[in-house]
């Protein structure tokens, strides 16, 4: 095909930046893509978006000012370290299991594994932390004086009275 044979039209060219409207683009793709955790293309395309569509998306500067933002929000908070962190312990997790269950693990390194997958898999008995939790009233005697506060997270409970009002 010669150049003579293309027929480019006679209307003006038009060389500005084109801005396409991605409706499908959710909060939650960009925060995962800020996360970084995961390749780009994978989240994309868990939103539904082709490879090719996720190209386009990602060449509009729109998309890139919203994805370094919500970095910039993520990195402030601590949020890309927690992430980070949460799953390099989950990667870690077997290895310092089968370690901690093979035999040249000793008693104190095994409890120390257990105690810590207790507490991680909140797997602590419920009756201690419900006690912890409680605000309990209490009964003061001193001297002839009774007298019952707490019982609430709100104003305490106070009642004065002679212990002889009481039948103690």
């Amino acid at each position: 095909m010669a150049l003579e044979d293309i027929d480019i039209g006679d209307e003006p060219l038009d060389l500005r930046p084109r801005t396409v409207s991605f409706p499908k683009v959710s909060d939650e793709m960009i925060a995962s893509i800020a996360l970084g955790m995961e390749d780009d293309v994978i989240v994309a395309s868990r939103h539904g978006m082709s490879v090719e569509q996720f190209n386009e998306l990602n060449g509009q500067k729109w998309f890139q000012l919203r994805v370094a933002a919500k970095r910039a929000e993520f990195d402030r908070d601590g949020v890309t370290f927690k992430a980070k962190a949460a799953w390099m312990a989950g990667d870690l997790l077997d290895q310092v299991y089968m370690q901690a269950a093979g035999s040249n693990a000793s008693l104190n390194q095994k409890h120390d594994v257990l105690k810590t997958l207790i507490k991680v898999g909140g797997l602590e008995p419920k009756e201690e932390k419900e006690k912890q939790e409680l605000n309990l009233p209490t009964i003061i005697i001193n001297g002839g004086t009774v007298s019952l506060s707490g019982g609430t997270q709100h104003e305490p409970l106070i009642i004065d009275m002679p212990l002889k009002e009481l039948n103690v």
